[in-house]
């Protein structure tokens, strides 16, 4: 129990900075944080287009998407050649 209580704090957190560096508006905010409850943070990120928010907004979690995606690339790479 005490394991999901930090793995929920953990995914809060990581929506709460999410939302802040995306610089969304607050309406936005309450969408995505519902959102990733709803179905995941991975499966969130496949499904941006779906989203009620402002394109400017969408364009700003698309890029997100693709730091992340290059990101763990890079990681992968790394590991496989150690």
């Amino acid at each position: 129990m005490t394991r999901q209580m930090i793995q929920n704090v953990k995914q809060e957190n990581v929506i709460e900075l999410m939302c802040e560096v995306l610089e969304l508006s607050e309406s936005s905010e309450k969408k995505v944080v519902k959102a990733v409850e709803e179905i995941g943070l991975q499966a969130f990120f496949t499904s941006v287009d779906a989203l009620a928010v402002d394109d400017v907004e969408k364009d700003r979690i698309k890029a997100l998407k693709e730091v992340i995606e290059a990101k763990a690339k890079s990681l992968e790479t790394l590991e496989g050649g150690q």
